[in-house]
This record gives C-alpha cells, sequence and structure tokens, in this order.
C-alpha cells in the first residue's frame, strides 16, 4: 500500500476567506491570519497562485528500478534532479512552549530543481518501527531509478501529528553573532509535501492519494512523500519543534539562526550550495527583529 499526506499540517483552514497557494489560511493560537505566499520572500521570483484542486497530478505510474548506489550531489546521466533551497526564515518572534521561553519561526524549503523530490519508505513488515528510504529520480526517457540513502521514516505522534516523517530533512539551530556554540532545536521529522507554487505547474502528489501514512503506523510497509518541482514545503512557527529555546542565553543580544535542508546530504540533487539559510536576529526578554539576512 502506497500512500501520502492525507491531511493538511496546518490545524484547520478558513473556507471563508479566499485562498492564493494551497493553505494559505490556517487557524493558530485560535486567531484566523493571512499566512502570505510563500513567493513573496523571493524578490526576484515572479509566482503564480493557485489552487491544486483538480489540477493536481498523480506520479507517472512506472515504478523505480531496484536500488542503486549511494546518491551524489550531480547524479547520474539521464537524471531530471530537484534541488533543495531554503528561503528565508520568517515570522521569527519570541514566544513560549510548555512553559519556557523559545524563539519561533517559519522555515520554507523550495524544490527549484528541474524534477521532483521523491523519496520511498520500505520495511520487510509492520514489526519493524522505522522505514528505510530510498530516493526515487526521474529519468529523462519518463522511468525512475531508485537510489538508496541512510535517512529513515519513523512513526510520530507528538503534538497529534500521527504520521510518518522522514527524518533529518531539514535542521535548525541557533548561536550568539560573537560564538561558534549552536544549540538547535526539537524538531526530528517532516512530512514532504507540496503547499505553494512558484511556478505554474500542477503538483505530482494529491492528498487523496499520497498522505505521510496517517493512522497507519501499524499497516503499511511502502510510503512515498514527495515535492513537485517548483513547489515549497512550509513549516509555519506555531507547528510542533517550530522553535529554538531561548533558555540560558544572555538576552538582549544579536543570534545567528540558520536553516539547512538534508543536512546529512542523504539525498541527490543539482547543487548542495543553496541548502542553508541564516538570518541574525536582536532577540529582547520579550520580542525578536531581524538584523538583516545572512550571518
Amino acid at each position: 500500500m502506497i500512500r501520502r499526506a492525507r491531511q493538511s499540517k496546518f490545524t484547520e483552514t478558513c473556507p471563508e476567506s479566499p485562498k492564493c497557494c494551497r493553505h494559505g489560511y490556517a487557524v493558530a493560537l485560535s486567531t484566523c491570519y493571512w499566512r502570505f505566499c510563500v513567493a513573496a520572500v523571493i524578490a526576484t521570483t515572479v509566482s503564480a497562485c493557485f489552487p491544486q484542486g483538480d489540477a493536481a497530478l498523480s506520479p507517472p505510474e512506472t515504478s523505480p528500478t531496484a536500488a542503486e548506489s549511494s546518491p551524489t550531489a550531480s547524479g547520474a546521466a539521464g537524471d531530471i534532479l530537484p534541488d533543495l533551497v531554503m528561503l528565508p526564515l520568517q515570522s521569527i518572534h519570541v514566544g513560549y512552549d510548555r512553559g519556557e521561553k523559545v524563539l519561533r519561526f517559519t522555515a520554507d524549503v523550495l524544490n527549484d530543481g528541474d524534477g521532483p523530490m521523491q523519496v520511498t519508505g520500505t520495511r520487510s513488515s509492520t514489526e519493524e518501527p522505522d522505514l528505510l528510504v530510498s530516493q526515487d529520480i526521474l529519468q529523462a526517457n519518463g522511468n525512475w531509478r531508485s537510489v538508496e540513502t541512510d535517512a529513515i521514516m519513523r512513526y510520530e505522534t507528538v503534538d497529534g501529528h500521527d504520521h510518518f516523517h522522514l527524518q533529518e530533512f531539514q535542521r535548525y539551530q541557533m548561536r550568539p553573532e560573537d560564538s561558534d556554540e549552536w544549540r538547535g532545536s526539537r524538531k526530528e521529522g517532516w512530512c514532504l509535501r507540496d503547499d505553494g507554487s512558484l511556478r505554474d505547474k500542477p503538483s505530482r502528489y494529491s492528498d487523496e492519494d499520497y498522505y505521510c501514512g496517517e493512522d497507519e503506523d501499524t499497516e503499511l510497509t511502502e510510503l512515498i512523500q514527495g515535492m513537485t518541482e517548483g513547489w515549497v514545503d512550509s513549516y509555519d512557527w506555531y507547528l510542533e519543534g517550530q522553535y529554538i529555546e531561548l533558555k540560558d542565553l544572555i538576552l538582549p543580544g544579536n543570534f545567528c539562526l540558520e536553516a539547512e535542508a538534508d543536512p546529512n546530504r542523504s539525498l541527490t540533487e543539482k547543487n548542495d550550495d543553496n541548502n542553508v539559510t541564516s538570518t541574525l536576529v536582536h532577540i529582547t526578554e520579550t520580542e525578536a527583529s531581524v538584523v538583516r539576512q545572512g550571518c
């Protein structure tokens, strides 16, 4: 059985409001608010926001071939590769989680490549807790080749996720401006999905056919997750793990906040040099403000 993300990562949508891109509105802390289209964060990109709806495409019916060798950044001849790009961090602010003061933020990762970022998790039986992950790479002839990776998918129940996460897909960390001592976030895994488009291209992955194994931790043995080329996977500030603890830090001060896609370089893509974004943030006891992009 092959499944993917049946429900939105957002807690609730607001149908009474017009939509731009996908999941443009969300309920957070009992307040319905507009989350701007991710296209706005890239000044050089001209985007067309549109709902998925009937325009969604299913992945090609051709199945990946037997898993091959470990991935390389450049891939192989005939590969139509994805390219993960971390967009500038947004909605950075001081908040609380379980009574502790934290820095919350929104992270968006774009697939700016020519092909989809698609992964398949498999296990021999439901007695095994994790799915072993291979990457499905689209070929110029329309077929797919499968590449073994060292990544895994793991079922998560924290904060009502109740689906499989691709572990270590992103990494968040922060350090004082004048220090090289980093502290990380509690985020452990991500459900790859199409949340907003920066190109005039429909999604390959519809929620009806592809979801992250929600409520099927004891049933499925194979699971596909993916990001269409030109689409963004968004992780909003109010989601579980979208923060870094501020406990024991000397405030006020300037801090480098960094997000990295595929930090272990488990996946094959066109370019690894654009996987990191950073923001210099001034943090006080009550608020955070952006000093500049890059630090």
